[in-house]
C-alpha cells in the first residue's frame, strides 16, 4: 500500500503552503504580544499604596443578622472586568489590591431569597480602604435593588490617614499655569509658598524638564518651594503609579512631571499614612489613566507667550522689559482594549487593557533680572582700596552690596561703616593696591568677560544689575 508523503511545508500544494506559513506567522505574532503583554504586568499583585485599594463590608438582612455565602461582585464599569467573592461564614467580604483608576465600579450582591443589590458609579480611590455594608431585602434575584448616590469622598473611620485627592473631574476643571499636576499642590491643606525674599513663587508649575529654571522659576515643587504643616524643606516626596520620581541624590527635582492630562487621580498624604508609603513625612502621588472596553482618545495644545503677559513690578521699577518666555506643549492620549486581528483574543474585550500618552514641550526659557555686584574699573586694575571699595555698595545703607553684605572689612570698628580689605591681605598689599608686576597679564582678558555695570549701587540700594541670554530648552 502506497502512502502520501504527509503535506509539511516541502510538499503542500502552493494555496496550502500559504495558508500554512499565514497561520504560522500569526501564531508567532500572538505569542509575542501575549508576551509582550504578560511582560508589563506585575508578576505578584503589588501593595504600593497610590495603586490599590481594598473594599470591605459585611451582607445583612432586613433584620441585621449576617447572610453567608452571598455572591458578591465587582464591576468595572468602563471595562467590564468582574471580580468575584463570596461573604464567610460572619457575612464578610473583601477585596484587596482593587485597581483606581479614571472609572467606577458596580458593586453587585446576590442571595437565595434576596432581592439583588446594586451600587453602580462608585469611585474608589488608590491606597483607601473603603468599607461598605450591604443590607438585602427579601425578594428574588430577578428583583433588584439600585442604591444610587453613593458617596464619592468618604473619611475613613478605620485610619488615622489624613489625606486630599483630586480625580479626572478636578484635574481636568481646575485652571492650571502650565500642564505640571506638581502644580496643584498650592491649593492643598497644609501647603504654603515659600518664596524667601524674592518676589515671586520659587515653583509655578510653568517649566518642564530637568534644571529648567530660569525667570520663570524651578521645574520642581521639590526646590524648597513649599512648606507644609510646618516641616523642614524639601522633605517632600513625589511618586507615579507607586514609583519614586524625585531625584534621590538631592531630592530637589522630578525627572516625571504628572501630566494632568494623563493621569487619573492626584493625592497627598500629609500624616498617618500606612507604612507601604516608606518615605516622606508628606507624599504626593499620582495615578495614570487606563484604557477600557472601547477606544478613546483626546488631543490637547497648550501655549503661552510672553506677548500676552503684563511686566513684573521689580522689572518696572528697574527698567527692565518682561521676560520674553515662550511655551508650546502639544500631546495627546490614546487608550482602549488589546485586540489581535484574526484571533479571539479578548474578544469580549475585557481582558486587557491599554493606555498611552505623548507631550511634546517646546519653550524658550528668558533667564529674568539678575541682581549682581560687579568689579569696577579700578579693580581691574589692582585698586581693592577703600575709596574702590566705597564704590560697590551703596553708601546711604553702609556700603551694602546687592547680596546685602559689606564689601570687605570695617577698618574703623565702632563708628560709620568704612570698607577695606582685611588686615592678612593689605599687609601683603598696603593701602590695598596690588602692583602690577603681581596682575597676571591675562587678567585684563578675563575681567572682559564680565558685564558692563549699568547701575549706580548708590540708587538700586548697592545693585548693578544685568541681563544675561535667553536659555532655551526644547
Amino acid at each position: 500500500m502506497h502512502k502520501s508523503p504527509a503535506l509539511t511545508p516541502e510538499f503542500a500544494p502552493p494555496f496550502q503552503k500559504e495558508r500554512y506559513f499565514r497561520k504560522s506567522a500569526l501564531k508567532h505574532w500572538l505569542i509575542f504580544f501575549v508576551g509582550l503583554a504578560l511582560l508589563t504586568l506585575p508578576a505578584t499583585p503589588s501593595r504600593a499604596q497610590s495603586l490599590f485599594a481594598t473594599l470591605t463590608g459585611v451582607v445583612s438582612d432586613p433584620s441585621g443578622a449576617v447572610v453567608p455565602g452571598a455572591k458578591v461582585k465587582l464591576v468595572n464599569e468602563q471595562s467590564g472586568s468582574t471580580r468575584e467573592t463570596v461573604s464567610n461564614a460572619e457575612g464578610y467580604y473583601s477585596f484587596a489590591s482593587v485597581s483606581v483608576g479614571n472609572f467606577t465600579y458596580k458593586l453587585v450582591v446576590e442571595a437565595s431569597g434576596f432581592s439583588t443589590y446594586e451600587a453602580p458609579d462608585m469611585t474608589i480611590t488608590g491606597g483607601q480602604t473603603r468599607s461598605v455594608n450591604v443590607e438585602l431585602r427579601v425578594g428574588t434575584t430577578a428583583q433588584t435593588v439600585e442604591v444610587s448616590g453613593v458617596a464619592t469622598s468618604i473619611t475613613p473611620i478605620d485610619s488615622g490617614e489624613k489625606s486630599q485627592t483630586l480625580t479626572t473631574k478636578e484635574l481636568d476643571n481646575f485652571v492650571q499655569v502650565g500642564s505640571n499636576a506638581a502644580e496643584f499642590i498650592k491649593i492643598m491643606p497644609g501647603f504654603a509658598i515659600q518664596n524667601g525674599v524674592s518676589n515671586r513663587a520659587n515653583f509655578t508649575g510653568e517649566v518642564i524638564g530637568i534644571n529648567a529654571n530660569g525667570d520663570a522659576g524651578s521645574q520642581s515643587p521639590l526646590n524648597n518651594a513649599y512648606s507644609y504643616n510646618g516641616l523642614p524643606g524639601n522633605s517632600l516626596d513625589i511618586t507615579a503609579d507607586g514609583a519614586h520620581v524625585s531625584d534621590p541624590g538631592c531630592n530637589c527635582d522630578t525627572p516625571v512631571n504628572p501630566n494632568s492630562d494623563m493621569i487619573s487621580e492626584f493625592k497627598t498624604l500629609t500624616s498617618n499614612f500606612s507604612a507601604e508609603n516608606q518615605k516622606g513625612p508628606i507624599v504626593v502621588s499620582s495615578v495614570t489613566k487606563s484604557g477600557g472596553s472601547h477606544f478613546h482618545g483626546s488631543g490637547f495644545f497648550s501655549a503661552r507667550n510672553f506677548a500676552l503677559n503684563a511686566n513684573d513690578a521689580l522689572n518696572n521699577a528697574n527698567g527692565a522689559p518682561k521676560p520674553e518666555n515662550k511655551y508650546y506643549y502639544p500631546g495627546f492620549t490614546f487608550g482602549g482594549p488589546v485586540l489581535i486581528p484574526g484571533t479571539n483574543f479578548n474578544k469580549n474585550r475585557d481582558k486587557l487593557f491599554f493606555f498611552t500618552g505623548y507631550q511634546y514641550f517646546y519653550q524658550v526659557l528668558d533667564t529674568g533680572l539678575l541682581r549682581a555686584t560687579l568689579p569696577n574699573p579700578d579693580m581691574v586694575n589692582g585698586d581693592f582700596s577703600t575709596a574702590s571699595l566705597e564704590k560697590i555698595g551703596d553708601a546711604t545703607n553702609n556700603y551694602v552690596t546687592g547680596s546685602g553684605v559689606h564689601p570687605g572689612v570695617d577698618c574703623v570698628p565702632g563708628g560709620a561703616y568704612t570698607p577695606c580689605l582685611n588686615p592678612a591681605a593689605l599687609a601683603v598689599n598696603p593701602g590695598g593696591i596690588i602692583p602690577p608686576s603681581q596682575l597676571n597679564g591675562k587678567q585684563p582678558y578675563l575681567m572682559q568677560l564680565y558685564p558692563a555695570v549699568k547701575a549706580d549701587p548708590n540708587q538700586t540700594g548697592g545693585v548693578k544689575n544685568t541681563r544675561t541670554p535667553r536659555l532655551q530648552h526644547t
